[in-house]
């Protein structure tokens, strides 16, 4: 750039600064005015206004608001957005000049748009009116000139404040589609072509069921409730009429293709029908809310959930989440029938006693794992929703059964046991079974997988105890592995030997917590029982074993075989199971086996 072209620039520089100062600002001998920090409308008060108007050349925009709700009186009557609202009113009362022009130098209103004013904001409050004039941008950074009737000086502010007033009324319109704050309802019903289905909530537990079609049955109320939640955020993409006379032929309203009514009893409370679709605009959908016969375009994607298929509302879960608060009586029938007992005054710990001879305990971790199983087990498909012959899915009689009862007081009989939930499962595909509730004449399809992580037999949950001894109950311990035999026996006083040998300070404080660890052996998991399964866990060769001999009255020997070990993995182990008399393959914890079996018992001093 050239010297010439410097001093131009400068020159219209220097030029806009004398204009802005002498024209634009008009000083006073003494200088310009200070800036002031106090509020351009200091009068309003935002919790107060119960009327705002926006008033442009020939048009008039008027929002009402009663009873904390915002909505439009002027140019139409609608629902109205209270967000732009609140913003409006509560930024107005912040406002703060940037630069106040006292009344003295205002000698003509005109020169800052204010005469007329381009716009008009009045807030109506206790009665009084604040009125606020927008008047013309000024000529240098974002700035607007603003002036508050009765009061002659022009404060200059911050040019955004334009972007919160309304270009149109739609801009004050509420763009939500449905709103259901504060109503009492229901009933939820979605028309969609022939298919008719309405969901009704039950008052006494606000689950949801299926009233249409017939017969009634369970509704996915997580589910419904989501949805419900979601069509409260469907926004109105674009107002297209307010005339209630408007050709809904055209518009594929004059028979919905889809309809959504929620009511409360009989009576519906919000109607909100859907139809076409503009032309190369697939996106979206023409809808119309009969409270206010409007017109609006709404996004597709939020239709598409209203016509889902029918099994989407339905619950998928075969059990109620609330079942298990009540159960106290489990009967299984499965690969070993058993029934188990929930323990008094255990309704948080999930003590539960299998109701036979010995009361065998169960796990309370597999305990619990059992029953949210059976709560979260959900069907993939409805197979059929009424059936008389239930013969052909395998479930007359069903192969597997589980039942659920609560004890109910009869003050006649005594305690009674009261059926609360039945599954009934059959069927002989290699991916599925089917299910039935009792109280129900439909059947399910569920996953064969999680059918058969259920407990089927009372094995798999019982006590993952072991046994259960103390160091000092040892005489001996003898250990045979590969062919090899060790045979270790300790003192009453807590001394070591082996072959007449004394085992060392060392080698005995590492036996002794050997021991104490085997004392308390708990399994992993419970793999199989019986004597078929042992070959299949590696559990052939009888030379490989442990076995702790414990002193008293009688003496007892506690008895391990060993079995396979895959890689990175727990060992297997069978002991004898003292319920049944057979044997239990178990995995046994693969740190103890390495660092304290291995270490200390089959390895050589």
């Amino acid at each position: 750039m050239n010297s010439a072209q410097t001093k131009w620039l400068a020159g219209i520089a220097m030029a806009l600064l004398a204009f802005i100062l002498l024209v634009e600002l008009r000083p006073s001998p003494k200088g310009p005015p200070a800036p002031t920090s106090a509020p351009i409308v200091a009068q309003l008060r935002p919790g107060t206004v119960t009327r705002v108007e926006f008033v442009r050349s020939n048009e008039t925009f008027r929002a009402e608001r009663s009873g904390g709700q915002w909505r439009l009186s002027a140019p139409l009557a609608y629902p109205a957005n209270a967000l732009a609202l609140d913003m409006l009113v509560d930024v107005c009362a912040r406002l703060r000049p940037q630069l106040v022009i006292p009344a003295a130098q205002v000698k003509n209103p005109a020169e800052f748009g204010l005469a007329p004013p381009q716009a008009t904001v009045i807030f109506h409050q206790d009665g009084a009116k604040v009125e606020l004039r927008i008047g013309a941008r000024a000529p240098v950074s974002a700035q607007v000139y603003v002036q508050v009737a009765g009061n002659p000086a022009v404060a200059v502010a911050d040019a955004n404040l334009l972007e919160l007033l309304p270009k149109t009324a739609d801009d004050w319109r509420d763009r939500q589609l449905l709103s259901l704050a504060g109503l009492n309802f229901d009933r939820l019903r979605i028309r969609s072509g022939p298919r008719d289905l309405v969901m009704q909530r039950t008052p006494t537990n606000q689950l949801w069921r299926i009233a249409l079609p017939p017969p009634v049955k369970r509704a996915n109320t997580p589910r419904i409730e989501q949805l419900l939640h979601e069509l409260q955020r469907w926004p109105v993409q674009r107002f297209i009429s307010d005339d209630p006379k408007a050709d809904l032929e055209t518009l594929g309203l004059q028979t919905p293709e889809t309809e959504l009514a929620i009511g409360s009893g009989t009576n519906d409370l919000v109607v909100v029908q859907f139809g076409k679709s503009p032309t190369n605009q697939p996106g979206l959908v023409y809808a119309r809310r009969l409270a206010t016969t409007n017109v609006v375009l709404v996004a597709r994607e939020w239709l598409d959930q209203l016509r889902a298929p029918y099994w989407d509302f339905c619950e998928h879960r075969l059990l109620d989440h609330s079942v298990m608060e009540t159960v106290d009586r489990i009967e299984v029938r499965g690969a070993e029938p058993f029934t188990l007992l929930r323990q008094p005054s255990s309704r948080t710990n999930q003590v539960w006693l299998a109701n036979d001879a010995v009361k065998s305990g169960t796990d309370p971790q597999l305990m619990l794992s059992f029953l949210n199983q059976l709560v979260v087990l959900e069907a993939a498909e409805l197979a059929k929703e009424v059936v008389t012959d239930f013969a052909p899915y395998g479930l007359a009689p069903a192969t597997r059964q589980i039942s659920l009862f609560k004890s109910v007081t009869n003050t006649v009989n005594g305690p009674t046991n009261q059926l609360v939930a039945q599954l009934d499962f059959g069927g002989d595909r290699s991916d599925r079974l089917f299910a039935r509730r009792h109280d129900e004449n439909s059947v399910y399809v569920v996953p064969r997988g999680e059918v058969e992580q259920l407990a089927w037999s009372l094995f798999q949950i019982q006590d993952r105890s072991v046994w259960h001894f103390t160091t000092n109950q040892v005489s001996a311990v003898t250990m045979q592995f590969d062919g090899r035999t060790r045979r270790l026996v300790r003192t009453p006083d807590g001394l070591w030997t082996e072959g007449g040998e004394p085992a060392g300070d060392v080698r005995t404080v590492a036996l002794e917590e050997t021991l104490f660890r085997l004392g308390q052996l708990r399994a992993e998991r419970w793999t199989a029982r019986g004597t078929n399964q042992l070959a299949v866990y590696g559990v052939t060769d009888q030379n490989h074993y442990l076995s702790v001999e414990l002193a008293g009255t009688p003496a007892k020997t506690n008895l391990i075989h060993f079995g396979n070990m895959p890689f990175r993995r727990n060992p297997y182990a069978a002991v004898m199971d003292p319920r049944t008399g057979q044997p239990m393959v178990f995995e046994f914890p693969r740190s103890l086996y390495m660092d304290y079996v291995v270490q200390y018992l089959i390895q050589s001093k």
